[in-house]
């Protein structure tokens, strides 16, 4: 009968969600040294029949047939800010506050707070990847000049001259793209203050993720033991109605 499955179909659930919850573990801590990084989050839920009540159905299968799934509800990205770090290069450039800097890239302009630029062989300025980086009016920027300074407002000046101010960007509804870029309706940013030879770094705090990467673990091995011995007892059950 469709009842004997039931436990089985709410421990696999939990299972399961325990395995999503590892790989967003894993990748924020293999992330804990990429600048501006920006920490993935599990939100968990349960499903359950209206007030409890088992739904007849004779396929084991179908939820309505269970009363209760834990069940991985949405992943968010933590935006909060990580810490600055100075490193003296001219190029590079952190966002204190809110906002995010807008790069032209294959697929399209995307958002990113990752702020270790350079200039190419074209003298335009660029993320690592070689993405145009863009100012406040969406064009790309050139930097011909030996000195360069980045005041906190985002304004460029070359051998002291003004040649460009970067885009800051505040987005709504973003969403992660990859690891380092977001997409989203961008309005300009006003509470930011830019940051001139620093960069800021990954908001992943390694200690508090690896508690929960033990705790994940151990939640997972939970859930095997007990499909494990309900395995076991629904084969004793089966012998004895034989």
């Amino acid at each position: 009968m469709a009842i004997d499955y039931q436990p089985l179909f709410v421990l696999s659930s939990g299972m399961l969600l325990q395995e999503r919850k590892l790989s967003v573990i894993t990748n924020n801590l293999a992330n804990m040294d990429t600048p501006s990084f920006k920490k993935d989050l599990v939100e968990v839920g349960s499903w359950f029949t209206d007030n409890g009540v088992q739904v007849r159905n004779e396929k084991p299968d179908n939820p309505s047939n269970n009363f209760v799934y834990p069940m991985m509800v949405n992943i968010y990205t933590d935006l909060s800010q990580g810490p600055l770090k100075e490193t003296g290069n001219p190029l590079d450039v952190a966002i204190e506050g809110d906002g995010f800097f807008a790069v032209r890239t294959p697929n399209g302009v995307l958002f990113t707070r990752k702020g270790n630029f350079r200039v190419d062989h074209e003298s335009y300025l660029v993320t690592e990847e070689g993405f145009r980086v863009l100012d406040r009016n969406n064009a790309e920027i050139r930097l011909e000049g030996s000195t360069i300074h980045i005041d906190s407002e985002g304004n460029i000046y070359v051998d002291e001259n003004l040649s460009a101010t970067l885009g800051v960007w505040n987005l709504e509804n973003p969403v992660k793209v990859g690891e380092d870029f977001f997409r989203g309706t961008p309005q300009p940013a006003e509470n930011f203050r830019l940051m001139h030879g620093f960069v800021e770094l990954s908001n992943v705090n390694p200690i508090l993720e690896m508690v929960r990467l033990i705790e994940t673990s151990r939640a997972h091995e939970v859930y095997s033991r007990l499909v494990q011995a309900l395995d076991e007892v629904q084969g004793k059950a089966n012998n004895i109605a034989r």
